[in-house]
């Protein structure tokens, strides 16, 4: 019996037999990076050759990206350009701005300059010499006119004493400023009978002239009309005159 199961063994009719070898681990990953790796070779090779028949080679774009590269450097080139003129033109236009503004300003100095220069010779006019005859105080010019302030008024006034006087002359001088004011008459004294303090620059002590500035305050929305001057000394009035405005 033993003898005839060792021959079905040793038979062609014996059982299959499978032979199986195992490979490590990474040999296996290997092979499969191998594998993608002559793919992607494969691809990228398939890839160039059909680029060749279908589409632009490699000089070609790098002579379009050479020729585009040019392109921006002078577009750069000009834009720098534009730019240093528009910086002139900038630096120019201040010089300009700040000669033109020298001017005006150098304008306004001079037209008050010519201001002063009439006043000095309407001051130096009134200091020509009176008649022989003509002795005591005098008013020989007055001027009010605005000052900045709709509502300030300044005014100049040269008091002289004629003739050969032999001693000062010491008093004050009152102003009453004649004005409308929501269509109604009205006047304002000058110096102020309530405020003392206003009197001073007011008070007059000369041989034989003075002058006389200060600023008045009309009232909100007064238009002035005319001014009597007075010179008073001793509470007597020693000369008056009305000035028109």
């Amino acid at each position: 019996m033993k003898w005839k199961l060792l021959l079905r063994k040793l038979s062609i009719s014996s059982p299959e037999v499978s032979v199986r070898s195992h490979l490590p681990v990474s040999i296996r990953r290997l092979l499969v990076f191998l594998v993608l790796a002559l793919a992607a070779a494969a691809g990228v090779a398939i890839y160039e050759y059909g680029r060749g028949f279908g589409g632009p080679d490699r000089r070609a774009l790098s002579a379009e990206i050479e020729r585009l590269e040019l392109k921006l450097r002078e577009a750069d080139a000009e834009r720098s350009r534009l730019t240093a003129t528009v910086t002139a033109l900038e630096a120019q236009m201040k010089v300009e701005r700040a000669a033109q503004e020298q001017l005006v300003k150098q304008a306004a100095e001079l037209e008050a300059e010519a201001g002063r220069l009439r006043e000095d010779l309407a001051f130096f006019e009134s200091l020509l010499p009176t008649k022989a005859s003509a002795s005591g105080i005098q008013i020989r010019s007055f001027r009010l006119q605005p000052d900045g302030a709709p509502e300030a008024m300044r005014y100049r006034l040269l008091v002289q004493q004629a003739g050969k006087p032999e001693r000062d002359f010491v008093g004050a001088v009152q102003m009453q400023v004649n004005f409308i004011r929501d269509g109604r008459s009205q006047s304002l004294q000058v110096p102020d009978p309530a405020v003392p303090e206003s009197r001073r620059p007011l008070e007059l002590s000369f041989r034989h002239y003075q002058r006389v500035e200060g600023t008045i305050a009309l009232p909100e929305g007064a238009t002035a009309k005319s001014v009597i001057v007075r010179i008073i000394a001793a509470g007597q009035t020693l000369a008056q005159q009305t000035f028109q405005l």
